[in-house]
């Protein structure tokens, strides 16, 4: 060492919280909507040898997911379910089997699903941004250019061949560019881009900008998180977290949190162009059926969808035992057989106790924002919503907050027949310029008075709009101005333009 140089060690005492296989993968389920959950059911029949579908001769009962909400005295008279959020250990003798209690000649009869072409979806946001006709032009020809990923993986030189072709256009390299950078903008977050190290940028950094509903803790990650798709995406790839570790100085359970987190963004955000190619619509399944009744009551039902009822196999398990009772007189190829049979075992009771905790979830939710949001459901009226915020569900659910969260991800109710994404349920107080507090339908008043004021024949764009907001004091985003257009039933202004020529 050089002289002046002290190497100092010290000791410092944290304390870390792991996840339990169980509880990582009860997380896993519990996000997953209706659709993604079948899909996983079914990869994990063909992975674990010891799982399968059907209900066992000798169970008997079953959970009930439907409840009733009694408007007299604010309680479910079904009681059911309501669980402490703990996994439930099994002793050998008692095996678990899920079952669904919802008829699925039922669920078919249902009139459910979005019937707007995903590629409709993307040319509807047009409108939604102040561009030139040649850019309109360039972002025609790129949403035409998508592949099944959702991603542009044709060259610029490419791109402007079909533009001189298709719209007699010649665009520079340049213009392109910015097409593309405004495609990116569009949802769902991560279409328009060149690759999938490029979709999980856009991903993470749209987080990023919602800095209103960030923590510094959720920050740090998402921080984090664009560093490693940025500078060390090969490293991620390879799910190196000692490598990515020492580069960025951030520690290893740090790093393993933001390669948990990544992995969670959305890698294919096109996915819905293949699905939707043949049927010409992408079809939106709820996971929530809800029913109201003219004496104010609430009936909640959990969608199954086509999940089967899953048991444990009786032959893994009965084999399980028979090498429990050998014991210590087990060969070494016993044991080895005897410890694939128990990983088989107990990997087909832990995935089935998580959907069942999942179901158990999902309910004690909905239940939560069925009390906090009862008025509205009742009627259906948009001023009827209260303000809630995952807070506020956790607390009466008994879960946690980054559970509701999961829970609220992806998922739509259906509602006395109409469709509504969860997102519409938490509703979240604003701030003005001056740091005052603005409730929701204060921002939706200024937005209705300010299309109702507009040119008809110019109709103003959801990003006028957002610009017409902040000059009043209203700070919200542009996607915030169209969901609560689309909330309030307003249509984009090519719509609006076609309305004002019919009149």
């Amino acid at each position: 060492m050089t002289n002046g140089q002290v190497q100092i060690q010290q000791l410092t005492e944290r304390q870390l919280q792991k996840l339990t296989p169980q509880q990582l993968l009860n997380a896993r389920l519990i996000e997953l909507p209706i659709v993604e959950l079948e899909d996983r059911v079914k990869t994990e029949l063909l992975d674990n040898i010891a799982l399968e579908e059907g209900r066992d001769h000798d169970e008997t009962g079953q959970d009930d997911e439907a409840d009733i909400y009694d408007d007299g005295n604010n309680t479910l008279t079904d009681e059911q379910g309501e669980g402490d959020g703990q996994a439930t250990l099994y002793d050998e003798e008692d095996i678990p089997v899920y079952t669904s209690s919802t008829t699925r000649g039922t669920e078919e009869e249902r009139p459910v699903g979005d019937t707007r072409s995903f590629l409709d979806y993307l040319h509807s946001q047009i409108n939604d941004f102040d561009i030139s006709p040649t850019e309109r032009d360039i972002i025609e020809v790129l949403i035409g250019s998508l592949n099944e990923n959702g991603f542009i993986d044709r060259s610029i030189d490419g791109i402007s061949d079909d533009l001189l072709f298709k719209f007699n256009t010649d665009a520079s390299r340049s213009e392109i560019e910015a097409a593309i950078q405004t495609l990116q903008k569009f949802e769902p977050a991560g279409i328009g881009a060149r690759n999938l190290q490029e979709c999980l940028l856009i991903q993470i950094r749209r987080q990023l900008a919602d800095s209103e509903h960030l923590t510094p803790t959720r920050r740090d990650i998402l921080q984090l998180e664009q560093d490693i798709i940025s500078n060390h995406f090969d490293s991620f790839k390879q799910q190196d977290t000692a490598s990515v570790a020492s580069s960025t100085g951030a520690g290893e359970d740090q790093v393993a949190k933001a390669f948990e987190a990544i992995s969670r963004l959305n890698p294919r955000p096109g996915l819905a162009l293949s699905e939707s190619a043949d049927t010409g619509y992408q079809a939106i399944i709820p996971d929530f059926i809800i029913e109201t009744s003219p004496d104010g009551n609430i009936n909640i039902e959990l969608n199954h969808g086509e999940v089967p009822e899953l048991r444990v196999s009786r032959d893994y398990s009965e084999q399980l035992k028979q090498y429990q009772k050998a014991g210590t007189k087990l060969n070494r190829g016993q044991m080895e057989a005897f410890e694939y049979t128990r990983m088989k075992v107990e990997g087909a009771r832990m995935f089935i106790e998580s959907v069942k905790q999942r179901q158990r979830t999902l309910m004690q939710t909905m239940r939560a924002i069925v009390r906090l949001q009862r008025d509205f459901i009742l009627t259906g009226d948009d001023s009827q919503l209260h303000t809630m915020r995952l807070a506020d569900v956790a607390e009466l659910a008994h879960i946690d907050i980054s559970t509701v969260s999961r829970v609220r991800k992806d998922k739509y109710a259906l509602v006395d027949g109409r469709l509504y994404p969860l997102d519409i349920f938490f509703l979240r107080s604003r701030t003005n310029a001056d740091g005052e507090t603005l409730s929701h339908q204060e921002v939706k008043q200024a937005l209705r008075e300010i299309i109702d004021a507009e040119d008809k024949t110019k109709p103003y764009s959801d990003q006028a709009i957002e610009e017409e907001l902040r000059k009043r004091g209203h700070n919200i985003s542009r996607r915030t101005v169209a969901k609560y257009r689309n909330e309030m039933g307003i249509a984009a202004a090519q719509y609006r333009i076609a309305a004002a020529q019919r009149r």
